[in-house]
This record gives structure tokens, C-alpha cells and sequence, in this order.
């Protein structure tokens, strides 16, 4: 089936009243249109994720279900679904993500459950997760009589300016774990 046989198919399962219109789902999913009437079958793995986007998308859903939706996309791709993600997240649809993807999950997600050997290990926002597990140190990269160099500080000591002679800062950045590392931390294992 084609692209666009595939959602008329899938439309068929929902009242009329809640569908949205198929060819604004396409574009809004920026789908090549010389592939609208070919087999799903001879798509890139990109392209198929598109259709089953679409799919998802197609009845306007009030809960979503998405199992590892930028997986096999290209940056361009993975870009424009966080973004399709974020505006049906803002129309007030619930999402449950699954991914190992945690760049996903910093983005995305309002709350991240990580899940080891069947059992939650741990519940919280992308941030508190960073906060609670943080050095609370920065690394500062700056030059001083020409020489490029680097410190780090405990976070406290900043409060009263930065404490060591520079000309200039060029960069200032926390050493807040990543919910990569929180993976790690929390399940014991690395992602696959």
C-alpha cells in the first residue's frame, strides 16, 4: 500500500468528525510527494517512520503512545518530529515516550520514569533527575596573559565572582550529569 492507501485505511477505524485532513498530516510531516503513491515498502526507514507518525497523528488523539519515534532518522528528521511532538504536547495531548534516545527525553519530557528488571527505579523531571545527582562544580575555560586555561570551582565559590585572575572567560559550563549518566546510575547498565 502507498502512503496515502495506508492512512485512508487507518482513517477508516475513527468517526469522520475526528480526523484531520490526510494531506495536511503529509505536509505538516514534510513528506516527499513523489513518494505519496509508492509502496511503503520501497521507503527509507526515515520515510516509514513518517507514515507511522501520520498514522498516529491521523485521529487526533487525545493519548499518544510513541515507541522510539526519531529512531532511524536523520538529524533533519529527528528535529522536525521533537517539534510535531512538542505541538501536540502543547495542544494538550498526553504522550508516554519510550526511548533510549535521552537527548529525547531531555527535550521532550515532562517527567522520566527509568525502568530496570521490570521495576521504576527512578521518577522525577529531566532536571530535578540532573540537580539532585549534580557535583555542583563548574568548569571555566579562560584566557589569562595569553595562555588558554581551564579550572574548575565548586559552585559556592562563585557567589562571591570568579575567584582566580583572567583577561577573559570563554566558557562557563556545569558539571550537571547528563540523564545519559542517570541511566547509567540508576539501572547499572549502559544504553543499547
Amino acid at each position: 500500500m502507498s502512503a496515502i492507501d495506508n492512512l485512508k485505511y487507518f482513517s477508516s477505524f475513527y468517526p469522520a468528525e475526528q480526523l484531520r485532513d490526510i494531506g495536511e498530516v503529509l505536509e505538516e510531516l514534510e513528506f516527499k510527494t513523489d513518494f505519496l503513491k509508492k509502496p511503503v515498502s520501497s521507503y527509507s526507514k526515515g520515510m516509514r517512520q513518517r507514515v507511522s507518525m501520520a498514522r498516529a497523528l491521523i485521529n487526533n488523539p487525545k493519548l499518544l503512545f510513541l515507541d522510539e519515534p526519531t529512531s532511524g532518522l536523520d538529524p533533519t528528521g529527528a528535529v522536525l518530529f521533537r517539534k510535531i511532538i512538542e505541538e501536540e504536547r502543547r495542544k494538550g495531548t498526553t504522550i508516554f515516550l519510550t526511548t533510549h534516545n535521552m537527548l529525547d527525553a531531555d527535550l521532550l519530557c515532562d517527567r522520566v520514569a527509568f525502568i530496570t528488571n521490570g521495576n521504576i527505579v527512578a521518577l522525577d523531571t529531566p532536571k530535578r533527575l540532573k540537580e539532585q545527582n549534580s557535583s555542583h562544580r563548574i568548569v571555566t575555560t579562560y584566557l589569562y596573559q595569553g595562555r588558554r586555561e581551564e579550572k574548575t570551582i565548586e559552585i559556592p565559590e562563585l557567589e562571591a565572582g570568579i575567584p582566580f585572575p583572567h583577561d577573559e572567560i570563554i566558557s562557563i559550563h556545569s558539571e550537571e550529569p547528563t540523564l545519559e549518566d542517570m541511566f547509567i546510575q540508576y539501572t547499572g547498565r549502559g544504553l543499547s
